[in-house]
């Protein structure tokens, strides 16, 4: 494998990150939505929300991760864990994959009140990419919390 991100020779924008995978590199592009603000590379944060419907159900912070795997991963297979951090006792958090599982690969299953995992339920046989949006929801002292995480899953052909 060649890291193309590193030695310059992909051909992604000024505006896009180079991600590198087995034997080849995506452009990303992260971009936050209106009423959100970026804080870092990967996490977008809300500015405000409108009332407290809107407050629950709109993510406080939106991140987006990246994950490569090859072909003949073991399922099922771990391949997210989430969870608030710090956890307080009496936290107890929904996961639910809300985009990018049209195909059903992906499942999520608690561990415990405050830590969910996303795992690859069912064998990829192509080399396929997916953007999964995971939600969160955290239920803390009798308010819910929604976040979001953006994952980029690349699977890649294994090497002989």
């Amino acid at each position: 494998d060649i890291d193309e991100c590193a030695i310059g020779t992909h051909n992604c924008s000024a505006e896009e990150t180079c991600y590198n995978i087995q034997g080849s590199f995506r452009c990303l592009s992260f971009e936050c939505p209106s009423n959100y603000r970026k804080v870092s590379d990967m996490r977008c944060e809300r500015i405000s929300c409108f009332n407290y419907l809107d407050c629950q159900n709109t993510p406080v912070r939106i991140t987006y991760y990246q994950l490569n795997f090859q072909t003949n991963i073991v399922v099922p297979a771990h391949i997210f864990r989430i969870g608030p951090s710090p956890a307080y006792a009496g936290d107890n958090i929904i996961l639910t994959i809300n985009k990018g599982n049209e195909e059903n690969y992906f499942s999520t299953r608690r561990l415990n009140s405050y830590t969910g995992i996303v795992y690859l339920q069912r064998q990829v046989k192509e080399p396929k990419d997916f953007l999964l949006d995971v939600e969160m929801k955290l239920w803390r002292q009798g308010t819910y919390t929604t976040f979001l995480a953006k994952i980029y899953i690349f699977i890649t052909a294994h090497a002989y």
